[in-house]
C-alpha cells in the first residue's frame, strides 16, 4: 500500500508531495520515476470550460497535500482507479488526472524554469498508456508499497 518516508531516504520511484513556500502556494505531486507533476484543480465538469489551478495559503495547502494520499489509500481500499483521461480527441488534445474526493490533479509537464502546463496526448490511447504508467504510482497493485514523502521546506 502506501508507506510514509522521509525524503532523504526515498527511493526512485516514491512520490513527492511538496508544498513551496509563501503566503500563497502550490501543492505539487511529483511521481519521481515519471516526467509529469500533478497540480491540483478544481472543475465543475462543465466542457465548454477548463479546470481553474489552485493556489493555497500555506496552512491549506498541509491540509490538502494530507488529503490527497488520505484520498489515494481510500481509493485503493476500495478499488476504485482514480486516474482518467479528459479533452477533446478530434483536437489531438488530450490530458490526464488523478480524482480525488475535492480536486482533480492534472498531470504537466515537469520543465524546469517554465510554468506547468497540462501534459497534452494527441489520442485517448496514449493517455490512457500514459495514465496506466502514473496508476502504477497513485494505485499501487495489491501487495505492493508505494513510497512517498512530504516536503515543505527544501522545494526545488
Amino acid at each position: 500500500m502506501f508507506r510514509r518516508v522521509e525524503a532523504k531516504f526515498a527511493g526512485p520511484t516514491a512520490i513527492g508531495v511538496l508544498v513551496p513556500q509563501g503566503d500563497r502556494t502550490l501543492v505539487v505531486v511529483r511521481p519521481l520515476a515519471l516526467k509529469w507533476d500533478l497540480l491540483p484543480a478544481r472543475w465543475d465538469g462543465d466542457s465548454e470550460s477548463h479546470p481553474q489551478f489552485c493556489s493555497f495559503s500555506r496552512d491549506e495547502a498541509a491540509g490538502v497535500a494530507r488529503r490527497f494520499i488520505e484520498d489515494l489509500k481510500k481509493a485503493r481500499e476500495v478499488g476504485c482507479f482514480p486516474v482518467h483521461s479528459f479533452g477533446n480527441e478530434d483536437i489531438g488534445d488530450v490530458g490526464i488526472w488523478v480524482r480525488t474526493s475535492d480536486l482533480v490533479w492534472i498531470a504537466c509537464e515537469r520543465n524546469p524554469n517554465h510554468p506547468y502546463k497540462p501534459a497534452s496526448f494527441t489520442t485517448f490511447a496514449e493517455s490512457r498508456e500514459a495514465g496506466n504508467a502514473l496508476g502504477h504510482y497513485v494505485h499501487p497493485p495489491i501487495g505492493e508499497e508505494q513510497e512517498y514523502y512530504f516536503n515543505t521546506q527544501n522545494f526545488v
